[in-house]
């Protein structure tokens, strides 16, 4: 079992296009894909990275920073589904988000950082820290509760 996470590349658009799909309708609005597309065509840089495993893109996510609000971000964070079982899933996905953290302390800023999602990934980044700060009903879909996440920059990572 050989994972790696690397700088996105324009080689692996389809690959983030195909796990974007693999999400729908349970944890993306497949309306959202022209975001995606957006995102990945204007905004991915050296911060935005591709979790590989046994030679194949399974995962994708980065932060940005939003200088004049005093927020790191996180970009697009997701899995391809059922690719691998349930524990390793957990294990790899889980040092993923850490090698995101990891990054954002790098940054040196003393900033919060804000992670978009839905209700039902809430319990997950309540595991890293996170606290919802404000759920806007249906914001991402129908069904898909748009929910507005922070913590502190200080927190401790955690082995979820």
């Amino acid at each position: 079992m050989h994972t790696e996470i690397r700088i996105y590349t324009l080689v692996d658009k389809e690959n983030i296009i195909g796990i974007f799909y693999s999400n729908c309708p349970r944890y993306f609005d497949k309306n959202d894909l022209q975001y995606l597309i957006e995102f990945l065509d204007n905004y991915a840089d050296n911060n935005f990275k591709v979790l590989i495993h046994n030679n194949e893109v399974i995962g994708c996510g980065g932060h940005y920073v939003k200088h004049t609000e005093k927020v790191f971000g996180i970009a697009w964070v997701m899995f391809r589904r059922f690719s691998i079982g349930q524990v390793n899933f957990l294990k790899i996905t889980t040092q993923f988000f850490n090698h995101i953290l990891t990054n954002i302390e790098n940054e040196k800023l003393d900033f919060d950082i804000v992670i978009n999602t839905t209700q039902l990934l809430e319990k997950t980044f309540n595991k890293f820290y996170f606290w919802t700060e404000r759920i806007i009903e249906n914001g991402f879909g129908e069904n898909l509760d748009h929910y507005v996440m922070r913590r502190k920059l200080t927190n401790k990572k955690t082995n979820a």
